[in-house]
């Protein structure tokens, strides 16, 4: 009687089912639900490459996991790699099993010395002055220059590079040295009308026009080249001033002197 009992709960929910549009299976009502199907938790398999390392010019074979790029595989074997070191390929380049990874160590030291070049002095000789004078015609100037050493060490080799740099440029003082001699020709001539003009006094300031042994005008004195000695013929020597006389008797003689030899 139960077998039957439960047979007919089972048709008439199986009734009930297709009578609404829905497709099933007939189910007895002391019929366990199968259990459900657990869900897989496995872990994916590691990534390993091998890779060729020439690090500071030694080799080696190295393993990394997981490494994505160069730059994760630098970061896992815990190698020194700053800035100025050369990486190839490149830190972002892709790890692939069996690649090549060079990398050069470089270490690169700049030192830079300011200095002061002293500038030299040139002399120009001119038969323009006497001998003995000397006379500025352009101020020297000391230069300045930067000199740099950069030294660049690859793999514990050096390699050094000094450049100069000009940030101001020498220059060379110029002075034009004297060469001429003084004309001291007719001394005696000279003594007796310096005796004469001005008592022999080479360096009086009469207050008259005319100066010193041979009483120069300063008209005279300029025209005959006096002015490379002296503004003024008192200031000048006794020897530049009978040069100066020398220089005039040479275009007029005696005659502008009152007093003759």
């Amino acid at each position: 009687m139960p077998r039957i009992t439960t047979f007919l709960a089972a048709a008439a929910a199986t009734t009930a089912l297709l009578a609404g549009g829905l497709s099933g299976t007939a189910a007895y009502a002391d019929t366990p639900s199968p259990a459900p199907t657990p869900t897989s938790t496995s872990t994916p398999a590691a990534t390993v490459a091998t890779i060729h390392l020439r690090y500071a010019a030694k080799d080696s074979t190295v393993r990394v996991t997981d490494a994505a790029t160069v730059g994760d595989a630098i970061a896992q074997l815990g190698l020194a790699v700053d800035g100025d070191d050369r990486v190839s390929p490149s830190r972002g380049t892709a790890v692939t099993n069996g690649m090549s990874l060079t990398i050069d160590v470089v270490t690169v030291t700049t030192t830079k010395v300011k200095k002061t070049v002293k500038y030299k002095t040139v002399k120009k000789k001119t038969k323009s002055m006497m001998k003995g004078h000397k006379k500025t015609v352009r101020k020297g100037r000391t230069g300045k220059v930067t000199t740099t050493t950069t030294v660049t060490t690859v793999n514990g080799e050096a390699t050094t590079v000094v450049t100069t740099k000009v940030n101001r440029k020498v220059r060379s003082k110029i002075v034009k040295v004297g060469t001429s001699k003084l004309n001291l020709k007719r001394m005696k001539q000279w003594n007796k009308i310096a005796k004469c003009e001005s008592g022999g006094n080479w360096h009086i300031n009469t207050h008259n026009g005319y100066y010193g042994g041979l009483q120069f005008s300063l008209s005279t004195w300029k025209s005959a080249g006096g002015r490379k000695f002296s503004k003024y013929p008192n200031k000048a020597s006794k020897n530049e001033q009978v040069h100066v006389a020398n220089t005039l008797y040479a275009k007029r003689g005696f005659k502008p002197w009152s007093c003759k030899p």
